[in-house]
């Protein structure tokens, strides 16, 4: 029996269910999975017995302690948030159990980057934070990461087996059949949040505008903060920008794909942040193989992934950005290009049956 436990993503999260949970229920591993979310979904099936817990009855604490009384026959514990490294040390302690910590974020640049804190506080919690991972990564068998290193890896550096599996999509999302339009939709998927570069592309989406007043431009995603997304809305009203932009909640792991598929321009605004400059937006590579033309930040990680299959522009510079959708969606050729050879990517590199052998051979090395 494997354990798969997350405190925070959504119980049908791309990574954690869409790609990793169904590869090994395809394998035939027998599977407990636990998700802390509101709202009522239940995700069982031959194999795998899915229970959620909302976070509003279960704060953290507690929510370790209802999962410890429900895994002693576990010969795996696949945790996905530091959090759970608690719940790692009790279930190694008491049972001897297996103990995959998989890594999504690069977790101190993404404290540096999202803290709210400032100067000498900042650094305190951040490294309080730290220690607590480095107190417990004794109790660690395998570190998955999520994201090709870039420079030192930190938990080769402790002494820890790693493993990269990125967010590679499934060939069968491959779909390179997109017709050149003069009107064009341009697609931001993902958080909603000042670091994603969101008031940048709407400043970016009016110099577009002023180009093509036939292209639209559509925001999906949660927002970070309620406040964020209602400056962002009030931008956009004062902008007179209304009738051509959409933003919409987040959608279902099959909703998206089919936005992707209908978008022309998919697009990665980020701000040049430290997690921006390490870690590897998984829209990048849903973006090449739905069959959207990329206009991406340029950032190390997106720089060596597109590698020619896109326009890079400037971080934070909405000429910039504007200037590289506006190249796109004026060259047919160009833009067909970048398609091809983004599916090329997927197809060739980037895909999840690569990233899924070395999921299953890390569970091949635990011999359960």
């Amino acid at each position: 029996m494997i354990i798969i436990v997350s405190s925070g993503h959504k119980p049908d999260d791309e990574r954690i269910y869409h790609r990793e949970i169904k590869s090994l229920l395809k394998t035939g591993y027998d599977i407990r999975y636990f998700t802390r979310w509101d709202g009522e979904m239940d995700l069982s099936e031959n194999n795998l017995q899915h229970i959620n817990v909302e976070r509003k009855n279960y704060p953290i604490k507690k929510y370790i302690q209802f999962v410890s009384g429900k895994i002693n026959d576990a010969s795996v514990l696949h945790i996905h948030e530091f959090e759970m490294l608690r719940l790692a040390k009790q279930m190694k302690k008491k049972h001897g159990i297996k103990v995959i910590y998989d890594v999504h974020e690069n977790l101190r640049e993404m404290w540096d980057t999202f803290s709210s804190k400032k100067g000498l506080m900042k650094k305190m919690i951040n490294k309080s934070l730290s220690f607590f991972e480095l107190s417990h990564l004794m109790y660690v068998d395998d570190v998955i990461l999520a994201n090709k290193v870039f420079g030192e890896n930190y938990y080769e550096k402790k002494g820890l087996k790693t493993t990269v599996v990125e967010n590679f999509p499934p060939l069968e999302k491959i779909s390179g059949d997109h017709p050149f339009s003069d009107t064009p939709m341009i697609l931001y998927q993902g958080q909603i949040s000042f670091e994603r570069g969101i008031s940048v592309l709407i400043d970016a989406f009016k110099l577009v505008l002023d180009s093509n007043n036939k292209t639209r431009l559509r925001i999906i995603g949660s927002p970070r903060t309620d406040k964020f997304l209602l400056q962002i809305k009030d931008k956009i009203e004062k902008m007179k920008l209304s009738e051509y932009v959409d933003i919409m909640d987040a959608v279902s792991h099959d909703v998206i794909w089919e936005e992707m598929r209908n978008a022309n321009v998919g697009v990665i605004p980020f701000l040049e942040t430290p997690l921006v400059k390490t870690n590897t937006p998984t829209k990048l590579f849903e973006y090449m193989a739905a069959g959207c033309a990329v206009v991406a930040t340029d950032v190390p990680p997106v720089r060596h992934f597109l590698d020619g299959a896109g326009e890079l522009v400037e971080p934070g510079s909405a000429q910039s950005l504007a200037d590289g959708i506006i190249k796109v969606i004026r060259d047919e050729s160009l833009f067909k290009r970048y398609i091809s050879e983004g599916n090329k990517k997927i197809t060739d590199h980037y895909n999840w049956t690569i990233a899924e052998n070395k999921l299953l051979d890390i569970y091949k090395s635990l011999e359960i």
